[in-house]
């Protein structure tokens, strides 16, 4: 799902969006490139931590940013 990422993670409404696209598809495990991200919220990363508390998918995250991989664990 590299295309869906944008390089600035800003608001919780797109993490929101992200995640029913992630929850529409037919694949149970999903991996996340955050590769070319250049700067997270904390409103992103609060939306984040909750939509994967809830997804039904498993969700592999790959070159996760620094400040993001810190909080999410």
């Amino acid at each position: 799902m590299r295309r869906e990422i944008s390089k600035y993670l800003i608001s919780g409404i797109s993490c929101d969006h992200l995640f029913r696209k992630i929850e529409n598809l037919e694949e149970e495990e999903v991996i996340l490139d955050f590769l070319l991200v250049y700067y997270v919220s904390n409103e992103f990363i609060d939306a984040y931590i909750a939509n994967k508390a809830v997804s039904t998918k498993k969700i592999i995250e790959k070159n996760m940013p620094l400040t993001m991989k810190n909080i999410t664990g």
